[in-house]
């Protein structure tokens, strides 16, 4: 085998550096591993090529899901300040799998500061998972810092604006409850029917009918596209709603679903599932 007929030297780094990568594409991890694991343990190898394939070797151990051997060596790199960037995005792959939305966090804000504020929204939904951990602990509190913490990050993050209403419902606000909940038609109106049933709730709660079928003939006439999609609200309210009825998709890689998803199940893309007549659109 070709691998077994060329040793590790200064000229023949590249090769082996290749032959890993290409076996870890076909699925061979336990050969990418070994490969890349040598041209580690090889000293006559310069510090260059050994992060090279510590980085390599990382990402060997992700499609492993060897988590905590991937972060012990991911880290080491990011101490040596060693190809930043990609070693930042594979820790967040690694936080993200093991749930860690703080170590997310941390990452995250460096990968602000390295490429600009595109990570900011994703930023924004590792606030919204801690904000609700916090809501199962009944830590109203901290949910509703974490929600408006996500908004700083992202002001057109709907999910924390659904946390921000639903903390604010809870302690039986609901005028507050009510006004915020009311912001998902200037940030996406195509997820009113996210809140339209909660928004309905808080004025029933303060006996006001009249101005919740006020609201509700106002916001259709602003956006007219919305009355099926509300109807389809309530029918799922009420029971009715047709199984396995695909009101959602994702616009990254086409995953369906009757649900509203922050995070794609399919495709791992944050914010990427919308209301299926915006994801065409777009």
């Amino acid at each position: 085998m070709l691998i077994r007929l060329v040793d590790v030297d200064p000229d023949t780094v590249e090769l082996h550096l290749v032959l890993g990568s290409l076996f870890r594409r076909r699925g061979e991890v336990d050969r990418a591993i070994a490969i890349h694991q040598n041209i580690i343990d090889r000293s006559e190898s310069d510090e260059v090529l050994r992060d090279r394939a510590s980085l390599e070797l990382g990402r060997d151990f992700l499609r492993a899901g060897l988590l905590d051997r991937a972060e012990q060596l991911l880290l080491a790199l990011l101490e040596r300040r060693r190809y930043e960037k990609a070693v930042c995005q594979h820790l967040i792959d690694v936080y993200q799998q093991l749930k860690e939305w703080r170590k997310a966090l941390a990452i995250g804000e460096r990968l602000v500061s390295l490429d600009s504020e595109v990570w900011k929204p994703q930023l924004a939904q590792y606030h919204c998972e801690i904000a609700e951990a916090a809501l199962r602990r009944h830590d109203l509190d901290a949910a509703l810092l974490e929600a408006k913490q996500a908004r700083v990050e992202d002001p057109l993050c709907v999910r924390a604006t659904l946390l921000m209403g639903n903390v604010l419902q809870q302690k039986g606000d609901y005028l507050a409850a009510i006004e915020t909940y009311r912001q998902v038609e200037e940030q996406n109106p195509g997820l009113m029917p996210e809140v339209a049933v909660q928004i309905e709730n808080c004025y029933e709660r303060l006996g006001r009918r009249e101005s919740w079928e006020d609201y509700l003939g106002g916001l259709l006439q602003r956006h007219s596209d919305l009355e099926f999609l509300l109807n389809d609200c309530w029918g799922q309210r009420l029971g009715r709603a047709t199984e396995g009825s695909a009101r959602y998709c994702c616009e990254q890689c086409g995953f369906t679903s009757s649900k509203l998803f922050w995070q794609c199940p399919g495709c791992q893309s944050w914010s990427s599932v919308k209301p299926r007549w915006q994801a065409c659109r777009t």
